[in-house]
């Protein structure tokens, strides 16, 4: 697909502007909603000049930057399913619930993307985000999309890494070494109406008391569910926290109603709760483009990788909110508290009293 023609509306027709990167949150089957918005923007003339994905976000941010446009990544997710029984201590393969994704992103390297991109996975053992930006692209998808306990880890450069969302839910701070004018992030969210499977009191006391003895099909959904809901509630939480904290200069936030994080059969329902949400944000994203094209000339250095040292936020020295010169060098900070805490580290090597 020739990136130029993406569209035909204004924006693209503008020869000086700045960059727009997009920033595709998590959510599991929630995520497919990002195709609604891809949608909106390619009927607008919206140009997607860089992609950052977490989680589900990152397959699909993947596969719109293998060339393909939103009907096509449409009907590659029409054939997404999960099982519909899985038992706890099981791993599937990435392959029996993204099996189309694998054979159209297979072979494919980040260098041979129609867009630059990064997906953001957590090195298991350390703890510590790690953002894939080179190599083979289906290695790095398989590892952002790396679930705990249900799909299994993967090991790319020595590493062994798990799902993205579980530290960076929505990065907007990666976004941040491709320079970009504007930074739209994609958030996914959801009603708390799901219910959680119950039998009757009795007969559930009496089914987990078994189950102490001998695992049932029974007492292995029911502990799935919980586990299910358990993963809702975090992310929500870590949503929340994560646009407050690194805010883009557009959010779009989508409601896709009581839609669970297996519900990969309600595709189109998630489309179309994508598209309601573009269209809604579309004055906002205008003005932001417009904003930024007046400000300044087309950013397209890429910028090497900064991290706060204090909680590991990707950071540049334009956007950070603090810095801290020392030893002959500059830190940069997301905040003036993590800066605080970095110093009163350095005070504390420093002070003769507290060593051992």
């Amino acid at each position: 697909m020739d990136v130029g023609t993406v569209g035909e509306g204004t924006i693209m027709q503008q020869t000086a502007r700045r960059r727009i990167a997009f920033v595709l949150g998590g959510g599991a089957a929630r995520g497919l909603a990002h195709i609604g918005v891809l949608e909106v923007l390619e009927r607008e003339g919206i140009p997607v000049d860089y992609l950052v994905g977490s989680s589900m976000g990152g397959l699909i941010a993947a596969l719109h930057a293998s060339g393909l446009r939103a009907a096509e990544i449409a009907e590659v997710a029409s054939h997404f399913r999960f099982p519909p029984w899985f038992v706890p201590g099981w791993t599937l393969s990435w392959e029996r619930i993204f099996p189309s994704a694998a054979t159209e992103l297979a072979g494919l390297t980040f260098n041979e993307a129609f867009r630059p991109m990064a997906l953001v996975a957590v090195d298991v053992e350390s703890g510590k985000q790690v953002v894939l930006r080179s190599g083979e692209l289906l290695p790095a998808v398989k590892a952002t999309c790396a679930v705990p306990g249900v799909l299994p880890p993967v090991e790319i450069g020595g590493r062994w890494l798990i799902d993205g969302g579980l530290v960076n839910l929505l990065p907007v701070d990666v976004a941040q070494m491709f320079d970009p004018g504007v930074i739209v992030a994609v958030k996914v969210g959801a009603q708390r109406s799901r219910t959680m499977p119950r039998l009757h009191e009795g007969t559930e006391t009496l089914t987990e008391w078994v189950a102490r003895i001998v695992p049932s099909p029974w007492s292995a959904r029911r502990s799935f569910e919980l586990l299910v809901r358990g993963a809702e509630i975090a992310l929500d939480r870590q949503y929340t926290l994560a646009a407050a904290m690194v805010g883009p200069d557009v959010l779009v936030e989508i409601d896709v109603g009581t839609m669970g994080l297996r519900d990969f059969h309600r595709l189109d329902e998630a489309v179309r709760a994508g598209r309601r949400a573009a269209e809604a944000a579309l004055a906002r994203l205008f003005e932001a483009i417009e904003s930024a094209n007046e400000d300044t000339a087309p950013a397209c250095a890429i910028r090497d990788l900064i991290f706060d040292p204090i909680c590991e936020m990707v950071i540049t020295a334009g956007r950070a909110r603090a810095t801290l010169d020392c030893r002959g060098r500059t830190f940069y900070f997301c905040s003036a508290n993590c800066r605080d805490e970095f110093a009163r580290g350095l005070h504390r090597l420093d002070d003769p009293s507290t060593s051992g």
